[in-house]
């Protein structure tokens, strides 16, 4: 009997130490693929990008792509049941796998073509709407001034 038990708790430990793990991966798609994604301000790659993550929880987003319009978006990725605690515990040492895959879909839009320049109308000139400012006027010609003084003799 000791000896069925002693055997028995060497495999539950070796299942134990040769436990399970979670794996948790997300891939991040766009239509049309190729854009650059930013996960957390950190390039994760090219649209389809499939990348293993930590942490659950609020993830900031940033899509770019040449004609289109750049995306941002904050998502926030939410623990199974199954992995809250104190259940992720007895998960963690399941000597299975468990895997947690996501998948976060976007459509970018294509970016609006600048209007086209037009060539100004060519219309002949009128005369503008303020008139030009008023040239310095010449000084008037002095009158001539004497210093003699006329007497009147009457």
């Amino acid at each position: 009997m000791r000896r069925g038990t002693g055997l028995l708790l060497s495999v539950l430990t070796a299942g134990l130490v040769a436990g399970g793990c979670v794996e948790r991966s997300l891939t991040i798609r766009t239509q049309p693929p190729g854009a650059m994604v930013y996960l957390n301000d950190r390039l994760m790659g090219s649209s389809p990008v499939r990348f293993d993550f930590v942490w659950y929880g609020w993830h900031r987003i940033i899509l770019r792509k040449d004609g289109f319009e750049r995306v941002e978006d904050h998502r926030l990725l939410r623990a199974p049941v199954y992995l809250w605690i104190p259940i992720d515990f007895v998960m963690e040492l399941l000597p299975l796998p468990i895997r947690d895959r996501r998948a976060w879909d976007y459509t970018l839009t294509p970016v609006a073509a600048p209007p086209a320049p037009v060539a100004p109308a060519l219309t002949p000139m009128t005369t503008p709407a303020v008139p030009p400012a008023a040239a310095p006027a010449a000084p008037a010609p002095a009158t001539p001034t004497t210093t003699e003084e006329t007497h009147d003799a009457r």
